[in-house]
């Protein structure tokens, strides 16, 4: 029955034509028109959906789909680091290489086990509990106090007599002590007046102190961060008083020679995702990015996710359409991958096989990986993906012919250090409350306290969130030793090469940005110079022989 004077159904809308039918003949007869002068109105019947058809065991007729053409795009240089430097616009694919035999050597560093598991490859990671995580961090922690010190005894050479305190501990003479910074305020961001060093369980007893940096010439300061500081404790022992600030490890200079089995020009190419702009899932700038890697013939590939980003507009809405689709053809996520982005990479990474049968192709999970959720270290791509696609979308992606890694990969390729990773690395450190004295070359000052630090993510509370603490040794430098090149993805500022303390920082950007078009990286490393008489002393450093180009897109 129908309630507040409404009928309880809708008509349907073949119904609700004929009954506007019947009531227009009717209007025309009062007016002594014929039923012939009427017009009749036009029946519109709305299709029901391709789902709701099956689901209700209709025959559904399958209509050939014919393959999308991807829109062309244009491809220029944007910005150069050592553009000066000569290479070779283009590969020429040798004998050696069309056989396959000129694939460079990549070795993967680190402790597999830190990003792997029993289960299916992966990890168990939720059962992490509170004090495991505060454990993990004492632990490093505890770790570091050994090599900070010498950090800090480094910078004084004359007081050999240096004494290693303790927090919380009053001391007359000056002292050495070792701890974490912390903010003392839950809510807010550090600053000089909120500035907290907290010492280990052991050498510490996990006191914090008030740390006083008014008399620090220098001072790089940010929440997590492994410190040394020297100075004496005040007489209440709550607040020590610091005159010099050591900001984490000693940065050793680079080797006369980076990388001197390099004996021939070594070409990377580094995209990263997205790979399509937030609000539609055409994928032609990663089409169009491989396919000028199938012109340049690099030995190196880097792609690093995520390939369907969780902020993608039809993601977040749960009603992903297919480009050429209908509007109201909604697909799964899952099909999404297995329909759409694998084809298309598998046609491209073909294409790039046939026409460099030697390039090597790297693929790294992302955080932002819509149905990848695990945390940092990240297994690799169909560890990760398995548990939400199933066994067709693992074997598409080992099909491919790529080399899946973990999230963060640590490589060794042809004596090159690299570390790579799809997170940005830079901006939690200037989000976090990054604490500069002077005030300037801030992103330079914050790429190096991660070289200092000796990780990829030392802010504590975690940023990212997501990261297994048992695990994190995974995204520290294998054995303390920097790599030569560190590659990741970041917002802040633009896409770039920077030198950093004889190190090489890219940031390719991201192949399309939330409503544009993006741009992507390629490196060059040219062979290791012959030992010469009258050579100068820096001809085998990374300033003298890589070149970073950063390419955009036009349509």
């Amino acid at each position: 029955a129908a309630q507040g004077g409404q009928s309880a159904l809708p008509f349907p809308k073949r119904a609700k034509t004929q009954h506007t039918a019947s009531l227009a003949n009717a209007v025309g007869a009062a007016l002594g028109m014929s039923g012939a002068g009427v017009p009749k109105p036009i029946e519109v019947v709305t299709p029901d959906p391709k789902r709701l058809k099956e689901a209700r065991g209709d025959v559904v007729e399958e209509l050939p789909t014919p393959e999308r053409q991807q829109k062309q795009m244009k491809i220029s240089v944007k910005a150069s680091v050592n553009d000066a430097l000569p290479v070779k616009a283009s590969a020429v694919v040798d004998a050696a290489d069309a056989a396959g035999a000129g694939k460079v050597p990549i070795d993967l560093l680190g402790d597999r086990k830190l990003w792997s598991g029993g289960r299916h490859g992966v990890y168990a990671w939720m059962d992490e509990s509170l004090e495991d995580r505060s454990a993990a961090r004492d632990a490093r922690l505890a770790e570091a106090e050994e090599g900070l010190v010498a950090a800090m005894k480094a910078r004084h050479p004359q007081a050999e007599d240096l004494v290693v305190g303790q927090i919380g501990m009053p001391s007359q003479a000056e002292v050495v002590i070792v701890g974490r910074i912390v903010c003392e305020g839950l809510e807010g961001r550090l600053n000089e007046r909120s500035m907290l060093l907290e010492g280990s369980r052991g050498g510490g007893r996990n006191v914090r102190v008030q740390l006083n940096v008014a008399c620090c010439p220098e001072l790089v300061a940010f929440p997590g961060q492994l410190v040394a500081v020297l100075g004496r404790s005040g007489s209440a022992t709550n607040t020590f008083h610091a005159r010099d600030f050591v900001p984490g490890f000693r940065v050793a200079p680079p080797p006369p020679v980076v990388a001197p089995g390099c004996s021939r020009l070594l070409h990377t190419l580094v995209l990263a995702g997205p790979f399509c702009r937030r609000d539609d899932l055409d994928y032609s700038p990663l089409a169009g990015a491989l396919d000028h890697a199938a012109q340049a013939a690099p030995q190196v590939v880097l792609m690093l996710g995520p390939f369907v980003d969780a902020a993608n507009k039809g993601v977040v809405a749960g009603e992903p359409v297919l480009p050429g689709s209908k509007a109201d053809d909604v697909c799964s996520i899952e099909e999404v991958y297995t329909q759409h982005v694998f084809p298309m990479l598998r046609q491209s990474l073909l294409r790039l096989r046939n026409a460099s049968p030697s390039t090597e192709v790297l693929i790294l999970p992302s955080l932002d990986e819509a149905l990848c959720f695990h945390p940092m270290p990240q297994p690799p791509l169909d560890a990760s993906l398995g548990p939400s696609l199933g066994e067709l979308g693992s074997d598409m992606l080992r099909k491919m012919g790529a080399k899946l890694l973990p999230n963060p990969a640590h490589l060794n390729i042809e004596g090159l250090r690299l570390t790579v990773t799809s997170t940005d690395a830079l901006s939690p450190v200037l989000r976090s409350g990054l604490v500069l004295r002077p005030e300037d070359r801030r992103i330079e000052r914050a790429l190096r306290v991660l070289l200092q630090q000796r990780t990829l993510f030392p802010v504590v509370p975690r940023d990212p969130a997501n990261i297994s603490e048992n695990r994190a040794a995974a995204l520290d430098f294998p054995g303390g030793e920097l790599p030569d090149v560190l590659v990741f993805p970041s917002a802040t500022g633009t896409a770039s090469g920077q030198f950093v303390d004889g190190r090489l920082v890219v940031n390719p950007g991201s192949v399309c940005r939330p409503a544009a078009l993006g741009t992507f990286a390629e490196i060059w490393l040219t062979p290791a110079p012959a030992a010469e008489a009258g050579a100068p002393a820096d001809s085998g450093s990374l300033l003298r022989r890589a070149r970073v180009d950063i390419k955009s897109f036009s349509e």
